[in-house]
């Protein structure tokens, strides 16, 4: 696999704006994301799409490359696919970038068992569920996976009778990994537009509802993203309390 990966970022953010850019511990959000990359022993070139001059500048000012696109995107995925268009490469991770505490070393497992099940045309990376109750929290996608560990359903709240906490080892959390094939992914943004996918702004269930699979790989931990203010200041205490994290953040300044 010849794997390339690529940040979408766009300044206008629902719930938290500008979160892109937000300031933590000195360096804005897109740069936690993308110096920890540039850490991963299995990842060849890394880039920032973004129809935003502003995240462009930024980025380019701390030396990270970067591919303009249009402005307005349906979601991250339509931007990858746009951004890669003239990129030589057989496969892209699609990286997210709210997630400031993503850990390098999670990138290499992910792209091992990307190489593992190279039947596959698309993979999400997943994490068991510690906390069922804030599980229950909208900005936390969940899915369900069958037997052979392909993502059948993903969802924001519940579709289900069980109640959450008969769930465990059942239910995981999406981490803001997605890997695609690149002709697969031509393919998938040429698909019509999905109703469940639309309504509750998750971009997988796009590929189900059109009867693809998505493998996912399970990481051995979760690492929190940024939606609110609220999970903001989760991750600036983890950056301040957890050991791991602290040794991380002195590798990237």
């Amino acid at each position: 696999m010849d794997i390339v990966a690529v940040i979408p970022a766009h300044l206008a953010s629902l719930r938290l704006g500008r979160k892109i850019l937000i300031d933590i511990n000195g360096l804005p959000m897109i740069e936690h994301v993308r110096r920890r990359v540039l850490l991963s022993k299995r990842i060849k070139e890394i880039y920032v799409a973004t129809g935003d001059d502003e995240i462009k500048n930024v980025v380019e000012s701390h030396g990270g490359k970067v591919i303009l696109t249009k402005k307005n995107h349906k979601n991250g995925t339509y931007r990858v696919a746009e951004a890669i268009s003239n990129v030589s490469c057989s496969h892209v991770i699609l990286i997210q970038g709210d997630e400031p505490l993503l850990i390098p070393d999670y990138i290499d497992i992910f792209v091992e068992e990307m190489n593992k099940s190279n039947t596959d045309k698309m993979w999400n990376a997943v994490t068991d569920i510690i906390d069922m109750d804030g599980a229950k929290e909208p900005s936390i996608v969940k899915c369900f996976l069958d037997v052979n560990k392909h993502i059948i359903s993903c969802f924001r709240k519940t579709p289900v009778f069980s109640d959450y906490s008969k769930l465990t080892n059942t239910l995981y959390k999406i981490q803001g990994l997605i890997a695609y094939d690149v002709t697969f992914l031509n393919k998938l943004i040429s698909l019509k537009d999905t109703s469940f996918s639309k309504l509750e702004s998750i971009e997988q269930m796009k590929a189900i509802e059109h009867g693809y699979k998505i493998k996912s790989i399970k990481l051995p931990s979760s690492f929190p993203s940024v939606n609110t203010e609220l999970e903001l200041e989760i991750v600036k205490s983890f950056l301040d309390d957890n050991n791991r994290q602290k040794k991380l953040f002195k590798r990237i300044i």
